[in-house]
């Protein structure tokens, strides 16, 4: 069974942020993502994949579990992937999946020790490393301000690189609500900046929420002046900053070492 063409011109839809939050779904392309998707809660509506990508032996068993879970499978041409995706090259499998909102509550989010919270991050690859660089460490979960780029950009799940299938997301959350009704669980914030305290000098506490700014802005004022520490890489060249998801890595990992430390 071949997709048609309104299911085609339905999928190209969601390219848009309107659609995608109007039909709470998006597009996922990949074959690596769609096993994540496979073994995760979200529901997945159908998949659509390209016969010969689908003959593969590698590929066989990520169809089957599909089938077994009742997923239906449709063929597409090359000419309608083409169409739907943008992927500078295509692995011939894309599927439609629906969103999962979870509503936040400083209170049910426990237990919980690491939390990553990023204000007003724009770009897209920068939001998808953040996501896999705290599924790498083991956050507890993402907060995502309002402002945020959509966590179902297209752009953002292929940065995940299936992470957003294993991490706890939360979006469009006012971080001047959050952030003290977390600090009342036991929480920190910890803020980072180019002028704050050396990283290396700062013990990190048990219970952190790791504050992420906007790449060319940084941390709203108003969420720095609720920090309980504001702290920065050390600079050793030239450069006049670091990507942030370049920096939350770090962060993470300094976070890591001091944790397994205690």
């Amino acid at each position: 069974m071949y997709l048609n063409q309104s299911e085609i011109k339905y999928l190209r839809s969601l390219q848009q942020k309107k659609f995608r939050d109007l039909e709470h779904k998006f597009l996922l392309e990949g074959w690596r993502p769609l096993r994540d998707a496979l073994h995760s809660s979200f529901r997945i509506e159908f998949i659509a994949v390209l016969a010969e990508a689908s003959q593969k032996p590698e590929h066989r068993p990520f169809l089957s579990l599909a089938r077994e879970r009742g997923i239906l499978i449709k063929e597409i041409k090359e000419i309608q992937m083409k169409q739907i995706s943008d992927a500078v090259h295509s692995q011939g499998v894309i599927a439609l999946v629906h969103q999962q909102t979870e509503p936040f509550d400083a209170k049910n989010i426990q237990p919980a020790h690491l939390l990553v919270a990023c204000d007003h991050i724009s770009d897209p690859g920068n939001l998808g490393t953040i996501l896999r660089t705290s599924d790498w460490f083991g956050a507890d979960a993402v907060l995502l301000s309002e402002g945020c780029v959509s966590l179902y950009n297209e752009k953002v799940i292929r940065s995940t690189a299936g992470s957003i299938f294993h991490l706890r997301v939360f979006e469009n959350i006012n971080l001047d609500i959050a952030l003290p009704n977390l600090k009342s669980e036991g929480f920190k914030v910890i803020a980072t900046a180019l002028n704050g305290k050396t990283l290396k000098a700062y013990s990190l506490p048990e219970k952190v929420i790791l504050l992420l700014g906007n790449e060319t802005q940084g941390v709203n004022l108003q969420l720095i002046q609720q920090a309980d520490a504001v702290i920065s890489i050390p600079r050793y060249g030239q450069a006049e900053s670091l990507n942030v998801g370049i920096a939350c890595g770090i962060f993470l990992d300094h976070w890591r070492n001091r944790s397994d430390q205690r």
